[in-house]
């Protein structure tokens, strides 16, 4: 299972358990020490450890809880519940962890700063961190795990994937090691690379529901969509707690066209989801499935549903109002879409979000703002926007996401200037995963009246069926669902 904000919780963890003095000096050197005066409470470390690795971070938490229930001063334990925990709470505690770590051997004070890094969102400093801390514990494979996830997100899937074999060269089981590797390979097109990765997670952790769902969705990516239905499925009964599975099963069927089913699938993934974030993310996902579908109104009562529930958190409510601006848009309600975005804005700019969040949401919010304004034909409104997000840019410049945001908000002000082939340029330089944006180059190219090209850059979106929400819509929005595919 990966989306972008698992990704960033998905972390490397530590490969050695030591207490004594003797242990800490032998491992300082090679290996990233854990420092604890209660042998119970790494015992709990360790398990949660091993959740955490295999995306179960609810029960992770819980196993972390205890470790600290034993010793409070065990920095590691907090540092890694605060990555299972989401939202400003998570960073509050790694900031917590981090101020606990003062006195720890160096190892795992970096360690710990480049997991507080991480939970900031500060992706580039934390690369600098993990790149430090395979030079101070050179053959712990989690330094290098946490490096290639550090490349991952930053879309330097080669970069990352080097970094990642050299995790599995140390340890051969390193299960989340092979699960980033898959998803590396996949994102570069080697599918048979990334099933080769995610066949080896599934040997290596067999009784772990993640490494199933995982394989399950290179499977979906190359269309095999019974064949990945059926992973999920077996992931699912793996353990009752791993809601997301659930969700792939969502994906299979509204992919293949079964819309009941796909519904029927994300109630039991609700059902199952044991946080309220998870809730509120089960929430997201089935508005999603009703806009693909074509149920504008229903998916934003299931919006507002999920906004006034007692689950959702300032960040939830930021990214729940730029989910609404999308649906909105969708339904030429352009008016209606900024002040769902200026509604984001404002959580972001009055520091009700954490640092990741106020970013995110203001890339978002400033992206999408562009695409009502260039929409609505405002030119001037769309300036202005432009102007915004390239100061956002200028403090960022090292930032993938928000350079092909820029990109997107370029190409709307094109439009709204009836420049079809210099916005069509615009949307071609968005990045690869950033589907809404390469959509648009669809549109774009039809408006100029270069069929051959809008059915190319069309033909590009619809090659890899992707699990991710505004994939799933855009999709809807170009094509039929296929008829699933066997191997059999």
């Amino acid at each position: 299972m990966k989306k972008l904000l698992v990704c960033l919780a998905m972390l490397p963890l530590f490969g050695c358990a030591g207490s004594t003095p003797e242990t800490a000096r032998k491992s300082a050197t090679r290996d990233i020490p854990i420092t604890s005066k209660s042998p119970e409470a790494v015992d709990h470390f360790q398990k949660g450890r091993t959740l955490l690795e295999n995306q179960r971070p609810a029960e992770a938490a819980a196993e972390f809880d205890q470790a600290l229930r034993l010793d409070a001063d065990f920095a590691s334990a907090r540092a890694l519940h605060g990555a299972a925990s989401p939202g400003a709470e998570g960073v509050k505690e790694l900031e917590q962890a981090a101020a606990q770590a003062s006195s720890l051997p160096e190892p795992e004070r970096v360690y710990i700063e480049a997991l507080l890094e991480r939970g900031k969102g500060d992706i580039a400093k934390s690369t600098q961190t993990w790149t430090r801390l395979t030079e101070l514990a050179p053959d712990d494979w989690h330094a290098y795990d946490g490096l290639g996830l550090a490349l991952y997100i930053q879309l330097k899937d080669a970069d990352a994937a080097a970094a990642l074999q050299k995790a599995t060269s140390l340890n051969p089981q390193a299960g989340s090691s092979l699960n980033m590797l898959g998803y590396a390979y996949l994102r570069q097109g080697r599918a048979n690379e990334a099933i080769d990765a995610f066949t080896r997670y599934v040997s290596a952790m067999p009784n772990e529901p993640n490494p199933q769902d995982s394989l399950a969705e290179a499977l979906m990516a190359g269309g095999q969509l019974t064949e990945a239905e059926a992973g999920f499925r077996k992931a699912a009964e793996m353990s009752p707690q791993f809601w997301g599975a659930w969700e792939g099963v969502a994906y299979a069927k509204f992919f293949a066209g079964d819309w009941t089913g796909g519904r029927q699938a994300l109630v039991k993934s609700r059902e199952a989801a044991p946080r309220p974030a998870d809730r509120i993310a089960s929430d997201e996902m089935s508005a999603w499935g009703s806009l693909a579908e074509g149920r504008i109104p229903e998916a934003l009562n299931k919006l507002d549903a999920a906004t006034k529930s007692g689950d959702a958190q300032p960040t939830d409510v930021a990214t729940i109002d730029v989910d609404r601006a999308l649906v909105l848009l969708d339904a030429a309600r352009y008016r209606d879409a900024v002040a769902a975005i200026s509604s984001a804005l404002n959580l972001a700019d009055n520091g009700k979000l954490p640092p990741f969040a106020t970013r995110n949401t203001r890339r978002l919010g400033l992206a999408l703002r562009a695409v009502a304004e260039g929409k609505m034909g405002d030119a001037a409104a769309a300036q202005k926007t432009v102007a915004a997000l390239e100061q956002e840019s200028s403090t960022r410049p090292e930032d993938p996401f928000l350079q092909s945001s820029l990109h997107l908000a370029r190409g709307m002000l094109a439009l709204a200037q009836s420049d079809a082939l210099g916005a069509r340029a615009h949307f071609a330089q968005c990045l690869n995963v950033d589907v809404y944006c390469r959509w648009q180059e669809v549109v774009a190219a039809e408006k100029a009246g270069d069929r051959a090209g809008a059915d190319a850059a069309r033909a590009e979106l619809l090659r890899v069926y992707r699990r991710d929400p505004v994939y799933l819509y855009v999709r809807s929005r170009l094509a039929k669902p296929a008829a699933p595919r066997t191997t059999s």
